[in-house]
């Protein structure tokens, strides 16, 4: 008798739980949808971060010049995604919907990395050595956090 109290017990919370669990994941789905179409730029707190890289670099003239296309580049890439994404509020209810959106948001990321990459690459062969080191290294202790 104790044994069926027990699995009663168990099958009502996992009945009950159930439903709690699927509205708390909602909202979750929803602020990240609202928070990747907001009007906030995808770039905004990376100007710092690069006068930053610059500096720590010891960039010359024409290293700045360079810097200043994979940035640009960079934003417009991210900025078009973004519009491409957020054209049409996806339908995330659904487990084919997220996978939709899921699939559509890395291609438009690789769309993205296919328009700044060749100028981040024309940026670091613009380094000499010592740069390129420093510049490894950078961006290998930002990798690990």
């Amino acid at each position: 008798m104790r044994k069926l109290k027990v699995l009663a017990l168990i099958v009502a919370c996992v009945t009950f739980a159930s439903p709690l669990v699927q509205a708390e994941a909602a909202p979750k789905v929803d602020s990240t949808i609202e928070r990747l179409c907001s009007e906030r730029t995808p770039l905004s707190n990376e100007g710092a971060f690069a006068d930053w890289l610059a500096r720590r670099l010891d960039l010359n003239d024409a290293q700045k010049a360079t810097f200043e296309e994979f940035q640009a580049a960079r934003a417009k890439a991210l900025a078009d995604s973004k519009t491409k994404l957020c054209a049409s509020k996806p339908d995330l209810s659904t487990f084919e919907g997220r996978l939709i959106f899921g699939q559509d948001f890395y291609a438009a990321r690789l769309d993205a990395l296919k328009l700044e990459n060749p100028k981040l690459i024309a940026f670091y062969k613009s380094l000499d050595a010592r740069q390129q080191k420093k510049f490894e290294r950078i961006r290998d202790q930002l990798h690990r956090r």
